[in-house]
């Protein structure tokens, strides 16, 4: 397949991801998944957790560092330009459209139950998502991960309990896993 082909093909993968990642990021995590690693194949469960993690731990959007990491890895630069642009064009095209006339009809009866419906199915993506990775980074092998599930302990308890800022969390989370690594070899 030639490289124009693969673009074409990224642009308009990620130009579906954009238009139909309601609720951001995480939400779309699901999505990414589903279009990236079940049909595509363009990235192995593993890959994709990885790119999550470098997306996630990285300045800006979920979706635009994921696009740009994955295209670059499919296509190089031109392929990181090309998943960008697919990824961030609908919400251009969506937030153009509500500043240009569309606000005024959000508060009715019928956009609020769109909304409403939006919102639920969003709550439901990001628990797969939850669900997805959380499988992929705590098991393996049908072997819980002893050091992958501590740290995620401890971060849980660090948000719920301690109300943690997440930096302090990730800051204290890659802490311990070094220390688990280099002091106790595992």
């Amino acid at each position: 397949m030639s490289c124009l082909s693969v673009l074409l093909d990224l642009f308009l993968e990620f130009l579906k991801v954009g238009f139909f990642m309601f609720g951001g990021g995480y939400a779309g995590i699901a999505l990414l998944h589903k279009e990236l690693v079940e049909l595509r194949g363009w990235l192995t469960d593993e890959e994709f957790v990885d790119v999550i993690g470098i997306a996630e731990s990285t300045p800006g959007p979920i979706a635009i560092n994921s696009a740009t990491f994955i295209g670059y890895k499919i296509c190089g630069v031109l392929g990181s330009v090309v998943a960008t642009l697919g990824v961030v064009l609908p919400a251009y095209l969506v937030i153009l459209s509500i500043a240009m006339g569309l606000s005024p009809y959000l508060t009715t009866p019928i956009a609020k139950t769109i909304l409403r419906g939006i919102n639920a199915a969003v709550v439901a993506l990001i628990l797969v998502a939850l669900l997805r990775v959380g499988n992929t980074v705590l098991i393996h092998d049908n072997t819980i991960r002893i050091v992958e599930a501590a740290i995620f302990v401890i971060a849980l308890a660090l948000i719920l309990l301690l109300k943690q800022h997440p930096i302090t969390v990730i800051g204290v989370s890659v802490a311990l896993s070094l220390l688990a690594k280099y002091l106790l070899g595992i």
